[in-house]
């Protein structure tokens, strides 16, 4: 039985495939069409590269992945500001029960296949993270208002700063559903039958992804609702002081008559 070890990594908002395509002939074998990017290198080692700035490599060591990464940078669009990493151990053969709490599967042979849909489940682990540090990052600001306006009964924050921690939400959002599509089962699934039905169910199983995306979405709820209710309270400020200006200034006009009056 081979011992294969699987690294992830999500280091960019995207990578550019379509310039990086015609760089892989000379690197290996590529095995995919448009996305993801799968390189087949020497002795069953693989490179996958996701365009929504995830990388997984298949049986190689951690520094040759780094390696790797350093090549790929090149090609990937900002560069996240953290580096977010996971790992699975790979058995190839038989004879070995995989067990849903080790991070661990056995698989009969290691084929195009396999590695996709290994590759898929990891890149959506790893892209979770990025999301989880953003979301967990934002909620932290908008608890230090909250708390304020909890305590003193008003807060300072720019209506500028709110939209956009709400515009966050909902790009996150649309991001979660369009570029990781955390809850659709992967086309080699639908396409392949009830084996692959099986890896990918305990794959997603083992890294959470159903619940983990489940706590995001409550998450975004929860900033999109705090922002869109302190931007209210920053209006109904804004339309008090307006009203306190226009009554200030018909004193003065009154005051103005009457002095001229005279």
């Amino acid at each position: 039985m081979k011992t294969i070890s699987v690294y992830a990594y999500d280091i960019a908002t995207s990578f550019d495939l379509g310039k990086l395509r015609p760089e892989v002939a000379a690197w290996g074998k590529s095995l995919t069409g448009r996305s993801p990017l799968i390189l087949e290198l020497a002795g069953e080692q693989f490179v996958v590269v996701f365009e929504y700035g995830s990388v997984v490599c298949f049986n190689l060591t951690e520094p040759e992945c780094r390696a790797w990464l350093e090549r790929l940078k090149v090609f990937a669009t900002r560069a996240n500001r953290r580096e977010f990493t996971d790992s699975f151990t790979l058995y190839v053969g038989g004879g070995r029960r995989s067990l849903a709490s080790t991070k661990e599967l056995t698989v009969k042979q290691l084929w195009q296949d396999v590695v996709l849909l290994v590759a898929t489940v990891l890149s959506r682990s790893v892209g979770l993270e990025y999301y989880e540090d953003l979301i967990d990052r934002n909620l932290a600001k908008l608890e230090e208002i909250i708390e304020k306006l909890r305590r003193q009964g008003t807060f300072t924050a720019r209506r500028r700063e709110l939209v956009m921690q709400a515009g966050l939400a909902l790009s996150i959002h649309h991001e979660l559903a369009y570029n990781l599509q955390l809850l659709d089962e992967p086309d080699v699934v639908w396409e392949r039958g009830a084996e692959m039905q099986n890896l990918y169910e305990h794959l997603a199983a083992q890294f959470s992804i159903t619940k983990r995306s489940q706590a995001l979405e409550r998450k975004l709820e929860i900033i999109a609702r705090s922002s869109e209710f302190i931007i209210e309270r920053l209006q109904e400020r804004t339309a008090n002081l307006l009203e306190w200006a226009i009554i200030l200034l018909f004193v003065i006009d009154l005051v103005l008559i009457f002095l001229l009056s005279k």
